[in-house]
């Protein structure tokens, strides 16, 4: 869910001496408001969204990003990459920066945990933004939201099926089965038949939503695909 009230909550914090971490999807950001805008101190996230394929559905690499100043700088637990100047006047490259602070300088006592894989998921991720651009960001946001909201309308027509939030999502809602007398667990056995894996089963560590799963929906799935995943659980439920 999209939450709406970040600026509030932000200052709420701060009147109270904490801090604000926002946790967010990067690719949303073509068409929410910038966590910094609402009074974010610290943003972290995913980059699996910024053009890396899903790796069997595990994570690959992550982001932390804060205001620049140097109590933050200081608590990085990786290498830290910083801009800077080149020999050619108005030229910018980017190095190791804060380098006393690593296991290079530090040995043991370094702050950092690094894996070869992760700088190579940077590099797809680098380009990729490159690539989209300020303009690509917001195209692709627009149509995650389109595509999302649509499924979520369609999927809510089917008998006994019904869409906890209707409302305020991005790519991710919660589908609730509990009136078609079916367990999550059933229906997403059900639908293997079909070749589609359902939603995360939220029953087990939500159960105030009853039999209810989490389908997201991203880019990546046309119409089609959409009107499949429909047509399947309709004739699951209706078992």
């Amino acid at each position: 869910m999209i939450e709406h009230q970040g600026a509030e909550i932000a200052a709420i914090a701060r009147a109270a001496g904490a801090e604000t971490i926002v946790g967010v999807d990067p690719i949303s950001l073509g068409v929410l408001s910038a966590p910094v805008d609402y009074g974010a101190d610290i943003v972290v996230g995913t980059t699996q969204p910024l053009g890396v394929h899903m790796n069997t559905g595990g994570g690959v690499g992550g982001f932390i990003a804060s205001r620049d100043e140097e109590r933050y700088a200081y608590q990085y637990p990786t290498l830290f990459i910083s801009i800077a100047d080149t020999t050619r006047e108005g030229e910018y490259g980017f190095g190791l920066a804060l380098f006393e602070q690593t296991s290079y300088g530090l040995r043991e006592q370094g702050r950092d945990w690094t894996g070869h894989s992760v700088y190579l998921w940077a590099i797809a991720n680098a380009v990729y933004m490159a690539l989209m651009g300020p303009q690509g960001f917001t195209d692709v946001g627009e149509l995650i939201l389109r595509r999302a909201h649509y499924a979520a309308r369609r999927i809510a027509t089917i008998d006994g099926v019904r869409v906890a939030f209707p409302s305020g999502f991005f790519k991710e809602f919660v589908v609730d089965f509990t009136e078609t007398g079916r367990s999550v667990a059933d229906i997403n056995r059900a639908l293997r038949d079909y070749g589609i894996f359902g939603g995360k089963d939220l029953s087990r560590d939500f159960p105030e939503f009853g039999q209810s799963a989490l389908y997201c929906v991203t880019e990546v799935h046309t119409q089609a695909d959409l009107l499949r995943l429909v047509d399947a659980l309709s004739e699951v439920v209706a078992r």
